[in-house]
């Protein structure tokens, strides 16, 4: 059974959503970007997929506002299918994708704690090229699976009711997209308590990094725990609405989820080693932040 129409969509509402994909969109760019061509920034493959994925996001789920169907209802009260569709697969692809990348840096930076602290190996290669890869191999699989499900069902694909993108009318995407980011959330809420039992065991360690110029991430561990609740709360939304899509109508969700990579790019955008090259005008900072070298998960 076709989906109803959508109501019309609210023009503010759908400013708020674009400008914070467009400003979530430049703000991780540049952020990858600043560390990607200095010199004195390392960071890692497991740092550079999670904010690739992010710069991602915000591209697909402005599909509609590039071809500015998002406010033309009475004009045209569907949007071209192979657009929605596509659009729509992009959309149940997307979280998980970016709660396993998130996983991933927490990954590495509790295999880099571990070995400092036991001086024994953490993370095996093979293991950690796994965990680098998930997230896109995640996101492929739950595309395809959703654009499947779209083109099998093409009336059912529609534009949600707020405006912002499309969503297909059929448990089978929103349920996987669902169970796929509630298991990523467990993993990272099961590694962020691991690490915390570690820190809290070695906390005499841990003063001591605070007061060394040891370029251990603890600081940049707590930034990761703070921004990867995202994930575990947002689960807990898509998890409720398995099936309805309600997530998908609405619009304060819809928002909450358009600033994810704003927030994203705040967090990780706001570390010393990035602010003292965007501060050309002062002396270099010797601290630096070490996120690569022999010990990088995720390198070969």
């Amino acid at each position: 059974m076709a989906s109803a129409p959508p109501a019309t969509p609210n023009p503010t509402h759908i400013a708020g959503y674009n400008i914070l994909h467009i400003c979530g969109f430049l703000a991780t760019s540049c952020i990858t970007l600043t560390a990607y061509f200095s010199r004195r920034i390392h960071r890692s493959p497991n740092w550079y997929m999670a904010m690739f994925m992010w710069m991602w996001w915000c591209i697909p789920y402005s599909l509609l506002m590039f071809s500015g169907h998002q406010l033309d209802v009475k004009k045209v009260p569907v949007p071209p299918r192979a657009l929605c569709t596509i659009q729509a697969a992009f959309v149940y692809a997307s979280p998980s994708a970016v709660s396993l990348a998130n996983f991933g840096i927490l990954a590495q930076i509790s295999s880099l704690l571990f070995e400092a602290l036991y001086e024994k190996p953490g993370l095996s290669k093979k293991i950690s090229r796994s965990v680098l890869y998930a997230p896109l191999i995640c996101y492929v699989t739950i595309f395809f699976i959703s654009l499947s499900v779209g083109i099998d069902n093409l009336p059912r694909v529609n534009r949600s009711s707020t405006g912002a993108y499309c969503n297909i009318d059929h448990p089978l995407p929103s349920g996987i997209s669902s169970v796929a980011s509630l298991v990523a959330a467990v993993l990272i809420l099961l590694l962020e308590l691991f690490t915390f039992a570690l820190l809290w065991k070695h906390r005499a360690w841990v003063k001591r990094m605070k007061t060394s110029s040891n370029p251990m991430p603890i600081s940049l561990f707590i930034r990761v725990v703070c921004f990867s609740m995202g994930p575990i709360i947002g689960s807990i939304f898509s998890g409720s609405s398995v099936g309805s899509n309600g997530m998908y109508h609405n619009p304060a969700i819809v928002l909450v989820t358009a600033g994810a990579p704003l927030l994203s790019a705040l967090i990780f955008g706001t570390q010393r080693d990035i602010l003292c090259v965007w501060m050309f005008w002062k002396k270099p900072s010797p601290y630096t932040h070490h996120l690569s070298s022999k010990e990088t998960v995720g390198t070969a």
